[in-house]
């Protein structure tokens, strides 16, 4: 009897032991939360969750579990215990969520943070393309170009405007399988998915495709390159529908114009009762002496929006950088146009260095058209590569284009200006902070303590597309360094902004 007595006792206690405060808070290496869902009210707010360790723990920083900027949390780390986070969030309109991940030794607890309706709302493409990122939309529309056949990248309008889509599910929704879906140039398509920006243009990204109406009207020609002494074009087009109409683009009417068109009746078989009838239509091109240029022509059937076909037509005089043109070899059978700033003179106005943000070139004996030029006038001028002992240089080209170089003013000054795409301004600056290192977005504070935002640097006036990306790498522009501008008055959702902006020179602190 005092033997049992003895393991009453002893079990007595192991019991009291373990309904210990201790235990609950995870002593033996436990991790739990109160709750693994919270939600943050759309107009912003607090939500509290008490977390319980057994050891020390913290947030994880995997990519796919990382704290979201959207997302404010107390304490991202803690000791064994129990602690009390606080899951703060702004007002937002746009419904988000985001998965989190708390590591404990061994263990790991997930918990998921959503913030207002994640609900898709049907919207057209404008709507879209001006609400704010991270809400959901379903959208309906026709597809006009398909520019990546892995992910899924194109573009589609339905009369409103025209939304960039990025990336594409496939039906098990799995990307990088967006050939499965058998889209084409034309469908009309139904998609559901979030709107994003990338570099401050709307897109939607990572969409799943909710319904596929193929086309009436399929564009078989591929796109393809005419020569510059131009020639016949045919496009030969597929039609379910009742034949079809074509809409050659403004601005490329006075090069582009009709010619015949031929209709083959499609021949029905057991295999395909109702075939495509072929159309192939044919377009004169006109001789391009200029620069290489891109053409397009929409075809549409009765019903459906526009399907473009779109081509390219090699020109006689290429656009190049100064360096480009310091490489290219001597040949008096090619032309050359490029854009820059005047840094000097030799003996007469028509004698003159150009330099752009790649390199500086002599041209001489330059037909300047009746314009008298000065130190700091951006140009375009065009012409033959030569040299002289040596060295390259453009002998006797013409000048196209000059711009005035303005006055420097103050950033006070340049913000009282009113926009306009015409005049420009020299500003110089310390750059404070760099939003996008690839197209040059940039901060610039001057000697007053005033900023302005830039928005881009371009290589010389003029310049577009890819010939603006990498010019802070190239320059090696960093926060610090000062920069000497020219650019005109623009701004953007109402906040002022320098647009066009041109590379002069900078010093590095």
């Amino acid at each position: 009897m005092k033997f049992k007595s003895i393991l009453t006792l002893i079990f007595s206690t192991l019991l009291l032991a373990g309904c210990s405060e201790d235990q609950v808070l995870g002593t033996f290496g436990d991790l739990n939360l109160s709750t693994t869902y919270i939600s943050i009210p759309a107009e912003g707010g607090d939500v509290k969750v008490t977390l319980n360790a057994g050891e020390a723990w913290e947030f994880s920083a995997e990519k796919d579990f990382a704290i979201p900027e959207w997302i404010t949390v107390s304490q991202t780390s803690g000791e064994a215990g129990k602690t009390e986070l606080t899951f703060s969030a702004e007002a937002s309109d746009a419904g988000r969520e985001a998965e989190l991940k708390i590591v404990s030794g061994t263990k790991s607890q997930f918990l998921k943070v959503r913030q207002g309706e994640m609900t898709a709302s049907k919207a057209t493409c404008k709507e879209v393309n001006e609400a704010p990122d991270g809400k959901s939309f379903v959208v309906s529309g026709t597809i006009t170009k398909i520019v990546n056949t892995t992910y899924g990248n194109w573009y589609m309008t339905d009369g409103t405007a025209e939304l960039y889509i990025y990336g594409t599910l496939d039906a098990e929704g799995q990307t990088k399988n967006f050939t499965s879906l058998g889209l084409e140039v034309g469908d009309k398509v139904t998609i559901e998915g979030p709107k994003s920006s990338y570099n401050g243009d709307p897109q939607m990204v990572n969409v799943t495709v909710l319904d596929i109406e193929k086309a009436l009207l399929k564009i078989v020609s591929e796109a393809t390159e005419v020569d510059k002494e131009g020639g016949v074009l045919e496009i030969k087009l597929a039609s379910k529908g009742k034949g079809a109409f074509f809409s050659v683009a403004d601005e490329c009417q006075d090069w582009i114009s009709y010619s015949d068109a031929e209709y083959i009746d499609g021949v029905p078989t057991k295999l395909e009762p109702n075939p495509a009838d072929t159309i192939v239509y044919t377009f004169d091109i006109a001789p391009n002496d200029g620069s290489a240029r891109e053409g397009s022509i929409s075809f549409f059937a009765n019903e459906g929006e526009p399907i473009p076909y779109t081509f390219t037509q090699a020109g006689g005089i290429a656009d190049v950088t100064v360096a480009q043109f310091l490489a290219a070899e001597v040949d008096d059978a090619k032309q050359y146009r490029i854009v820059g700033h005047v840094t000097g003179f030799n003996n007469y106005n028509n004698n003159f260095y150009v330099k752009d943000y790649t390199g500086e070139v002599y041209a001489y004996y330059v037909n300047t058209q009746g314009q008298t030029l000065a130190i700091g006038d951006f140009v375009t001028v065009v012409g033959k590569r030569s040299e002289y002992k040596g060295t390259p240089q453009m002998p006797k080209g013409t000048l196209l284009e000059k711009y005035t170089a303005t006055p420097e003013v103050s950033v006070a000054e340049f913000l009282t200006k009113e926009d306009a795409t015409d005049v420009y301004y020299k500003l110089t600056g310390t750059i404070t902070n760099i939003a996008n290192p690839t197209y040059g977005n940039l901060t610039l504070q001057d000697a007053n303590g005033d900023d302005v935002y830039v928005y881009g640097i371009l290589p010389g006036y003029g310049a577009t597309g890819d010939a603006k990306k990498g010019m802070v790498e190239a320059k090696g522009l960093k926060v610090g360094d000062t920069i000497t501008i020219v650019g005109n008055k623009a701004s953007y959702k109402g906040s002022p902004q320098v647009g066009n902006a041109v590379y002069m020179s900078h010093t590095s602190n």
